[in-house]
């Protein structure tokens, strides 16, 4: 299976990891930056890796991602079009989650406890 890792530029990865656990103002605008910055086959590699799962109509749903935006993507549309990057932004960020199993070091309040994940 095709890493992350192996695809982003390594700064991104740390900067992702870092800014789940840091205030998240900054942390946002310099991920879509990052996005931007970041080659077109890279980024479409990336989101194509997502696809392969099977349940990633699901988790794209769970992201509030819209089945119009899914569609779009899918098809091949600009993935870092300004309408696009939020819902590429949410399917980098969920594989790069899963990916350096950040899912698992974030702490959820008690209050929270029996909210499905």
């Amino acid at each position: 299976m095709l890493k992350m890792i192996d695809v982003l530029e390594q700064s991104l990865v740390q900067n992702f990891s870092n800014s789940l656990f840091s205030a998240a103002e900054h942390s946002e605008a310099q991920f879509h930056q990052d996005l931007r910055d970041m080659s077109d086959i890279d980024l479409a590699n990336i989101v194509s890796v997502f696809f392969l799962n099977a349940q990633a109509a699901d988790i794209a749903q769970h992201l509030d991602i819209s089945a119009e935006a899914l569609q779009n993507i899918q098809a091949g549309a600009d993935l870092k079009a300004e309408s696009l990057l939020p819902e590429t932004a949410k399917i980098v960020a969920y594989c790069l989650a899963v990916e350096t199993d950040a899912l698992n070091r974030v702490e959820i309040a008690d209050c929270l406890q029996d909210y499905p994940m």
